[in-house]
């Protein structure tokens, strides 16, 4: 998250000590446009299409922080329901975000947090994002060596992101703005000097028009092949093989209440739906 210390999640020693897997092989992305009959069909390291009768704890983490010590997602803002997706219902985990209208907590976001760890991969998430810039509709994973109980003397760090909207100050007019997505990465510390932003003006989607997206990454840390490929809806968008970790960190999915320049909470209660993860071998 750009221009936030990553200091900021305040993980619990839980969850930076959970078990590392292996990736496995898997399947191509679905068509994000339409609700897959089966989006786990196939080998995943991990997918979850939230059809149980609450969320899976042994996969999930429900988030219970303050980003950068301030911006609060909570558990109660994260449940299990259903979504008339063009007239299929579809089970989804949906997160909710408070404004400033609210009655009770304001500017309180919902987050999703995978219990375990994962490496090189592919990383899916089949979403539909806030409505407007009411908050970070967004997917990344984290990893800090800084927050281990005995960190090492060299410090490890892992961080890549999908950010909708970009973080940018000032915010282009909307119509620009709304399908700008921030793409991040991070590696060895969460210093400027140690990340790549790529605020990216996507040609072939705009995650605000109410409908469903598979966004994506690709993550390769073979020697020599280091490189991060971002898509949306199957479609490359853009690619950096700057600032590539190694390091398996956990993915997080949801919302916050993200400070930047040109948010609007004016607004009682917004929503963002997830409809599935996946984290597979390339």
């Amino acid at each position: 998250m750009r221009n936030h210390p990553v200091s900021r999640w305040a993980v619990t020693a839980g969850l930076l000590l959970a078990a590392h897997h292996g990736l496995a092989s898997a399947d191509e992305s679905s068509d994000a446009l339409a609700p897959a009959a089966d989006p786990c069909a196939g080998s995943y390291l991990l997918c979850d299409d939230f059809k149980g009768p609450k969320i899976d704890t042994q996969k999930w983490i429900i988030g219970n922080t303050d980003i950068a010590h301030q911006f609060p997602v909570r558990p109660e803002n994260v449940g299990l329901g259903t979504y008339n997706d063009n007239g299929t219902l579809v089970s989804v985990v949906d997160t909710k975000i408070y404004g400033d209208q609210h009655a009770g907590p304001r500017r309180q976001g919902g987050l999703l947090i995978t219990a375990a760890s994962f490496g090189a991969g592919r990383y899916e998430v089949r979403m539909k994002p806030l409505p407007g810039p009411h908050g970070c509709s967004c997917m990344w994973n984290y990893y800090d060596s800084s927050n281990e109980p005995n960190p090492p003397d060299r410090r490890v760090y892992t961080e890549i992101d999908i950010e909708m909207p970009a973080h940018m100050n000032p915010p282009p007019d909307w119509s620009t703005w709304r399908k700008t997505l921030g793409f991040n990465t991070w590696s060895h510390t969460d210093k400027d000097s140690d990340a790549t932003y790529i605020n990216w003006t996507s040609k072939t989607v705009d995650p605000f028009d109410g409908k469903f997206h598979v966004f994506r990454w690709d993550w390769q840390t073979q020697k020599g092949q280091r490189r991060i490929d971002w898509y949306v809806d199957g479609v490359l968008q853009t690619s950096t093989v700057k600032h590539v970790s190694s390091h398996k960190a956990p993915l997080w999915v949801g919302n916050w209440p993200a400070p930047w320049p040109g948010m609007d909470y004016a607004f009682d209660t917004m929503h963002l739906y997830i409809d599935w993860v996946r984290i597979s071998a390339l």
